[in-house]
């Protein structure tokens, strides 16, 4: 409707009044709906890249770590409650040595370095992980049901 047409109405000007304010609410209503919608699709959508990107790093990190232990064959650490010597290294004859001053050290493979490191430290930057495979040696890595569909 335009200003001419309004302004030569028959009809009451409350009436025509009435008519016109609904009708720019309802188109205003719509623009603010269509608006709101959108941002907060856009909102999930960075929400998600930016979780996907955390998990991605925190992943390469782990990655890099094992990478660097495997290219020592594993470290050395003391033999302490906290870190026994490794069952499934049982098989290497050197696992366990002892040092000049009588301490005794073991082997701590990547696999086994990476999980007490999740393990221990996961609080320190919010991230837990966890090694799990559906083929595992060690029953602490079985994978839940979650992690079973995801693999």
């Amino acid at each position: 409707m335009n200003i001419r047409a309004f302004l030569r109405s028959d009809e009451p000007d409350l009436k025509r009044l009435w008519k016109y304010s609904f009708g720019m609410i309802f188109l205003g209503s719509i623009v603010i709906a269509t608006s709101l919608t959108w941002n907060l699709r856009k909102n999930s959508e960075e929400i998600r890249n930016m979780a996907e990107n955390i998990a991605q790093a925190s992943f390469l990190k782990d990655q890099a770590f094992r990478f660097w232990a495997t290219s020592h064959g594993g470290v050395y650490v003391p033999a302490t409650d906290r870190t026994p010597p490794n069952p499934y290294l049982e098989h290497i004859t050197d696992r366990d040595i002892e040092k000049p001053d009588g301490t005794k050290l073991t082997l701590m493979n990547p696999a086994y370095m990476l999980r007490q490191m999740m393990e221990e430290y996961s609080g320190l930057y919010g991230v837990k992980g966890r090694i799990t495979s559906l083929k595992y040696l060690y029953e602490g890595n079985k994978p839940d049901e979650w992690e079973t569909k995801a693999l």
